[in-house]
Formats: C-alpha cells, sequence, structure tokens
C-alpha cells in the first residue's frame, strides 16, 4: 500500500508540479548560502529558494515565518496571532534541526537549539536564502533538514534615503517602520526601528515589540572594507496556552541584542578574507500568576539567559581556472544562566575545508569536510560532496551527498532533578546522513521547473521519556527514514500574469516504532497567482494546503488538515507612496497548527509606505 501511494503521490506532484512562492529568480542573482561566498544563482549543486524585499513587501508579511512559509519543503510551527511564537522545520526536522542565521551570524538559542521567526525583524531584510538539506560541512550544528540565512540590507551607494511604513489591521494591530540610510564619502550608514502591537484574537494574547538595528560600513581603500552592525528587539506578550488549559494572566517577556564586527580584505581579485567577531544576548522571563498562593507569593517568575560570542576568520583563494579554495575556523563561547537549569557553559572550536572544481563549464563538483570539537562531548567531523551538471543554460542536474549533526543544547544537558523531569549530561549528537538528486529546466519561457528527490537518514535522536521512575529524561535512543519530493512550477501567463505552485511529499517514520514523527505533513501544497506590477499596482491570491499532522509519537492524536486562502494588493504611486491591503484567512476558517493553539479568522491590515 505503501508503495502505491507514493506511486500516486509522484504522479499528483507532477500533475502540480509547483515552484516555491517568491519572485521569479534572475539567473545573474547572488546567493552566499550554499558555499559561504558569493556565487551565481543556479550554479550551485544546492537548492536555494531566495525571498528579496520585494517579495516581502508584496506578501506583506509580519513576520519572517510569514514570508517563507509558502517555500517548498518549509514546515512553520505556529502558536497562533502577532507574537507567538514560530519556528521552522524542513525536510521531516525538528525546529532545532534547521539553522537559522543572519548575515551569517547563528541566532539558534542553545537554550533549547531553536530560532524564534517571529522575533526577527523584517524592516532591514535584503534578501532571505533558504537552502535545503544538510549543510553541516560548512555551518556545523543544526544544519540538518536545512538553512536559513537572512542577508540585511546594506547602506545606500549614494546621498540618503528614508523609508516611512505604517499599518492597521483587526484586533488592532498596529505596525510601524522607519528606515535612513545614507553615504558620505567612504561612510555609509543605514538606521532600521520598527515598532508592533496587538491586542490579540484570544485574551491573554496581546503584542507589544519593537526593535532598533544600525549598520555602519566605511572602505578603508578598494580592498578593504569594515561594518558595524549592532541591534535589539524587546517584547512582552500573553501567554494564554492551549484552549484545554486556559491561563488568563501568564505574561512573557523577551529581550534581544547583538554586535557584530566584519573585515572584508580582497588584496588580489582570486584571494579573500573574512573576518568576524559577534556576540549574541537573549534573556526571556516567564512570570506565572498562581491563584493559590494570592496571600502568599502571587506570582513566581523564571529567568533564562544565554550569551554567545563567537570569531569566524575565513580564507578564500582561487589556485587556478579549475580549483577554488575555502577554508576557515570557528570558535563559539555558549553560556546560560537559567532559574531552571543554572549556570552552564561549553566551547566549540571548528575547522572547515571546501573545495570546488569546475571541471568543465558543463560539470561543476565540491568536495569539502568540518571538524567540531565540543568542549562538553567531543569531535564531530562531517563530510559533503555535491555535483553540478549543466546540459545548457536552461537545463540542469545535480546530486548532493552529506552528514550533518546536531548538538544538545543547554536544557537537554542541563535540566534540574525536578522530581518529574531531568537532564542527561551524557547525550550524544544527534546524526545524520542524506542523499539527494535533483533536475532544473525551463524548456518555454513561459515555464521553468524543478524537481527533488531527498532521502535521510537520522540517528542517536534524542527522545525525552519516562524512566522506571516515571521522571521524563533524554536519551539517545531515536532513529528515523525520511525520504521526499519537492516539485516546483511557475507559469508565466499573458498580461502580467504568473501562476505558480509548491508540491512536498514527505514520509517521515521513526524507523524503530514505522510511525509518523510529530507534526510532519505527509503533503503540502502552496498554489499563488501574481498580476506583476503594471503601473505601480500589483496582487495575489495564495492558498496552501497542509495534510493531517500526528500530535504524539504513538500516531493517536490527529491534527487535522486545513486548506487557507490569502488575498494582497498594493499601488506605488509617483509621488514615492504606496498604499497595502492584505486580507489573511479569506475563508474565515477555523484550524490549527500545534494542537489547541488556534489560527487567527479572517483579518485584514491596510497599510502605506512612503519613500523619499
Amino acid at each position: 500500500m505503501r508503495k502505491v501511494s507514493l506511486v500516486k503521490s509522484v504522479a499528483l506532484a507532477l500533475i502540480l508540479s509547483g515552484t516555491a512562492w517568491a519572485e521569479d529568480v534572475d539567473l545573474n542573482k547572488i546567493v552566499v548560502t550554499p558555499s559561504r561566498i558569493e556565487q551565481r544563482y543556479g550554479f550551485t549543486a544546492r537548492e536555494v529558494d531566495i525571498v528579496t524585499s520585494r517579495d516581502i513587501e508584496a506578501s506583506q508579511a509580519n513576520d519572517v515565518a510569514e514570508a517563507i512559509d509558502k517555500l517548498t519543503s518549509v514546515n512553520i510551527s505556529n502558536y497562533g496571532g502577532p507574537g507567538a511564537t514560530k519556528t521552522i522545520r524542513m525536510r521531516g526536522s525538528t525546529a532545532a534541526q534547521v539553522l537559522v542565521m543572519v548575515d551569517g551570524r547563528p541566532v539558534n538559542n542553545p537554550r533549547d537549539g531553536e530560532a524564534d521567526l517571529s522575533a526577527l525583524p523584517l524592516d532591514n531584510i535584503e534578501r532571505i536564502e533558504v537552502m535545503h538539506g544538510p549543510a553541516s560541512s560548512l555551518y556545523g550544528a543544526g544544519a540538518m533538514g536545512g538553512t536559513v540565512n537572512i542577508i540585511t540590507k546594506e547602506p545606500p551607494k549614494e546621498k540618503q534615503k528614508t523609508e516611512l511604513f505604517t499599518s492597521f489591521g483587526t484586533k488592532r494591530t498596529y505596525n510601524e517602520r522607519l528606515s535612513n540610510g545614507g553615504r558620505i564619502s567612504n561612510f555609509g550608514y543605514l538606521i532600521t526601528g520598527d515598532y508592533q502591537s496587538s491586542e490579540g484574537f484570544r485574551p491573554n494574547s496581546e503584542l507589544n515589540a519593537k526593535d532598533f538595528n544600525t549598520k555602519f560600513e566605511y572602505q578603508l581603500n578598494s580592498s578593504n572594507k569594515v561594518k558595524l552592525n549592532t541591534g535589539f528587539y524587546k517584547s512582552k506578550t500573553g501567554t494564554p496556552g492551549p484552549v484545554t488549559n486556559f491561563d488568563p494572566d501568564d505574561k512573557q517577556a523577551n529581550i534581544k541584542d547583538f554586535l557584530s564586527f566584519n573585515w572584508d580584505f580582497k588584496p588580489d581579485t582570486d584571494t579573500a578574507v573574512l573576518a568576524t567577531v559577534y556576540n549574541n544576548y537573549d534573556r526571556l522571563e516567564f512570570m506565572e500568576n498562581d491563584a493559590a498562593s494570592l496571600f502568599d507569593i502571587p506570582f513566581t517568575k523564571s529567568v533564562h539567559t544565554t550569551k554567545v560570542w563567537g570569531t569566524d576568520l575565513q580564507f578564500t583563494k582561487r589556485f587556478t581556472s579549475l580549483y577554488q579554495a575555502i577554508c576557515g575556523f570557528n570558535y563559539v563561547h555558549n553560556s546560560n544562566d537559567s532559574t531552571d537549569t543554572a549556570k552552564h557553559r561549553y566551547i566549540v572550536r571548528a575547522g572547515y575545508l571546501e573545495n570546488q572544481f569546475d571541471i568543465s563549464g558543463k560539470l561543476k563538483a565540491t568536495l569539502g569536510a568540518r571538524v567540531d570539537g565540543y568542549s562538553n562531548f567531543g569531535t564531530q567531523i562531517d563530510p559533503s560532496f555535491s555535483v553540478l551538471y549543466k546540459f545548457n543554460d536552461k537545463t540542469s542536474a545535480r546530486c548532493v551527498i552529506s552528514r550533518s549533526f546536531r548538538a544538545p543544547t543547554f536544557n537537554d544537558l542541563y535540566w534540574p532533578d525536578t522530581g518529574w523531569a531531568k537532564g542527561n549530561p551524557d547525550l550524544r549528537p544527534e546524526k545524520g546522513a542524506t542523499a539527494e538528486i535533483g533536475f532544473n529546466t525551463k524548456p518555454w519561457n513561459f515555464l521553468s521547473s524543478d524537481i527533488t528527490y531527498y532521502r535521510s537518514n537520522y540517528s542517536e535522536l534524542i527522545n525525552w521519556m519516562p524512566d522506571d521512575a516515571g521522571v521524563w529524561t533524554p536519551q539517545n535512543i531515536g532513529s528515523a527514514v525520511i525520504h521526499g519530493i519537492e516539485l516546483n512550477n511557475a507559469i508565466y501567463l499573458p498580461k502580467n500574469f504568473e501562476f505558480d505552485t509548491g508540491y512536498t511529499y514527505l514520509r517521515a517514520m521513526n524507523d524503530k516504532t514505522h510511525k509518523f514523527l510529530i507534526y510532519q505533513p505527509q503533503y503540502k501544497v502552496d498554489l499563488g497567482l501574481k498580476y506583476k506590477e503594471l503601473n505601480g499596482f500589483q496582487a495575489a491570491l495564495t492558498c496552501q494546503f497542509t495534510n493531517t499532522r500526528y500530535h504524539n509519537a504513538e500516531n493517536s492524536i490527529k491534527v487535522k488538515r486545513f486548506f487557507i486562502f490569502g488575498l494582497n494588493a498594493s499601488k506605488k504611486f509617483r509621488n514615492g507612496l504606496t498604499y497595502l491591503f492584505s486580507i489573511e484567512n479569506l475563508a474565515n476558517r477555523e484550524y490549527q497548527v500545534i494542537r489547541d493553539y488556534p489560527m487567527p479568522n479572517l483579518s485584514v491590515t491596510s497599510g502605506l509606505k512612503y519613500e523619499f
């Protein structure tokens, strides 16, 4: 029956044939995530989706999760509404098995291994690169299911530029943004700020958040450039919990800030040196009111602070027209200070090397590996090999074989013995091995198509489960076999219309129990009909189908499938003013992405942007 189901799935995919919900990507565009250096899009063996700042504005996304939700294989875990936690899964992975970076700086929190996409600002994003599949050979821990690299905007190339944005939506949801940048001789700057507030669509789900980011750039000479990036994010939200156990007054506060310094040195056309030093700070406060403690202690407050500082030195050298090498060294210090898990730290020392071979004008190969040395569990080695063959300018085939891993988190290792749960300092890292093949073609000017098949084997998976005494503790006992198909198409219709579809087939199962992994839909379909910009007007109708998911490892609790619609439109006038309008959940359906966490009903937003 499974083979028949797979055949049907492939047939359906061939009928639907889809693409990521992003603008038609020009092959002259540049990507950096697949190899840590600039490469032309379409000239790498890795599957990469690009969501540009124009895509983000056109989709009228409110956060990074909404900006990438329509991409093939992207599975957003959404706890509902503005300010609610949103994390990403890819290709059957957990959220801790997807690496998220900003300008190459990892932002996954070592406390739980995840990155909350709702806490990443949109106001300074130039593009988002989403690379499918493992990348531990370049980036180390966490890059098992995929890698998301958010590339921020650069200062204007000349003079000054200012953008003002304001919007108002359902449930008194406000969003205010300001951006100002300029350049004076060799010095450039960009300053962005964002304020969000909402009363929430559920009781005790209000949001109040703000962020501020700066980027300073100075061109020392034609071959030397330095950058300084810094910013902060603060939010306070209500945490109502699941509908089955509603909490009317618990609150959560989050404070994040970062500092990053980059030196980019290119002594000649064949050599480049990039040095980076960065620091991440994250403070999470959870305030729990307890009615039973009304006359004693009215509330309890737990505080979890993590600090990460790291340095990266990368050297790139093209030795001949046929061979280029990329090597680098990382040092990262992670510390955790928590009212629950106490104080702990660990250090990572790593080195990587990637060899790129331009064998011919049609055949390119990459062979690389990375060695990570952890102070708390030892050494991990992850190699990778990829091949790209271009039949012509419009058709190519690719193959990737790679190993990956995820390090245990502070919560996994050091959760205190509370009587019902306890960490395990003897945990080993999760490991994965993936093979994929893909084919991309644009046979006619009106059609672009891409198909990928992949298979991943995960071992040493960390599962929290009760021991003989009933105490929940993490153990390396899990294994999984995951395989899937990603099929993408874009059809360019007359009169500035474009029809995009994206289809994902995923079979992610526990290798021992033969049960499906939790929250991994077997089918996901994304459709979009876009009217491209004409006289400043553009519009899009999108819809997404997500199949049934399982809430527990035994597959006894299901989360219902859903089919939702969205509509957005904008009109840009000649005086620099743009009017934007969007409707989410157009059919006003009741649905849940995470069990017992309902999603918003029909929501309407209207906004204005002014550029000068």
